[in-house]
């Protein structure tokens, strides 16, 4: 059996899939949706920004074993437990995640989740000024 190097899928742990706030890129949202699954089911739009949809209090693609769409996961979910804390403008790990001791923030990553949060908040943007016109 050969084992992974990433801890959430070695030790099973599904707590960032539960309850999620997950922002989604709308590159993510195209590539789901090219899956098949139409996008009223995954995104929930709140002033702007597109978030993952909860069932039953977990990630709509969760099953409740597994992530069902786990190598066209969102991008946030690729890099967490990196994230960006607007308040000091730094990239963290999340302090929430059971085994973030396991994880560093390499510069690769930081770059990548500082790329990413511009792009979220250009796309939200973009979205609040359309449909302000």
């Amino acid at each position: 059996m050969e084992r992974t190097k990433n801890p959430c899928l070695r030790r099973r742990c599904i707590k960032c899939c539960l309850n999620t706030q997950m922002p989604l890129s709308d590159s993510d949202v195209a590539r789901i949706k090219g899956l098949g699954v139409s996008e009223n089911l995954f995104v929930v739009e709140r002033k702007g920004l597109q978030k993952l949809r909860n069932s039953m209090g977990r990630c709509v693609f969760h099953n409740g074993q597994a992530c069902t769409i786990y190598g066209d996961r969102p991008e946030g979910c690729r890099i967490y437990p990196v994230l960006f804390d607007r308040d000091t403008k730094e990239v963290i790990l999340d302090r929430d995640c059971s085994h973030k001791e396991e994880f560093r923030v390499a510069p690769g990553i930081s770059h990548e989740i500082i790329r990413l949060v511009r792009r979220l908040d250009a796309e939200r943007n973009s979205r609040l000024k359309s449909k302000g016109s």
